[in-house]
């Protein structure tokens, strides 16, 4: 089994975290060992040293809230920066309270499910393109329309993680298809526009 949680009675970050994984931002962190257990975190700090990654809530690497991951018992590890995947809630929303809410969902309820998981990996390869369209025509149609889902999905993002279990299950599948909704609208609002340009020209 991996070793986990490291907890060696000191208040310090871990002696061997020296390398930060990436530009020190949070990251979403799956982990797979060799003997096949699944280990997801979301929003969390990495570090790396010659036998191990080292994976916190908290930028300090506090030994008490770190978990480790040595390398020799590891199969797989797949690290994602957050932001980078956010495109057309960076493009159309970009406030972090907003960005945040969706992260949360994105990694909390869809990227752990049979579903969301496919959902968030097909958003991930198409939406670049079309946030740069967004971005490129903010005070278009579709990208007001979008705008309003977006805030309108944070809200509800935010309002879940308060709720009790009927209403949280709810909500999750209420999200789920506005976020389908939002990208199919951010989709074709994309194609509409290129379409258009390629006519001008």
């Amino acid at each position: 089994m991996t070793d986990r949680t490291v907890d060696d009675g000191s208040d310090g970050p871990h002696p061997e975290a020296e390398q930060a994984v990436g530009d020190g931002r949070t990251k979403y962190v799956e982990v797979v060992t060799v003997g096949g257990d699944r280990h997801e975190h979301g929003d969390s700090y990495v570090r790396e040293d010659a036998g191990a990654f080292y994976v916190s809530a908290d930028s300090g690497f506090p030994p008490a809230r770190t978990e480790v991951y040595h390398k020799k018992d590891l199969a797989r590890v797949s690290i994602e920066q957050h932001h980078s995947a956010c495109f057309v809630t960076t493009a159309v929303a970009g406030e972090e309270e907003t960005l945040a809410a969706l992260r949360g969902f994105r990694d909390g309820s869809l990227r752990p499910s049979p579903v969301g998981r496919p959902l968030v990996a097909v958003y991930e390869a198409v939406s670049p393109p079309i946030a740069d369209t967004l971005a490129a025509h903010p005070d278009a149609r579709t990208a007001r329309v979008v705008r309003r889902l977006v805030r309108a999905c944070a809200a509800l993002a935010r309002r879940r993680e308060r709720a009790g279990p009927v209403v949280t299950a709810a909500l999750s599948v209420l999200l789920t298809a506005l976020y389908v909704v939002g990208v199919a609208i951010a989709a074709a609002g994309h194609l509409a526009t290129a379409v258009a340009e390629c006519v001008g020209n």
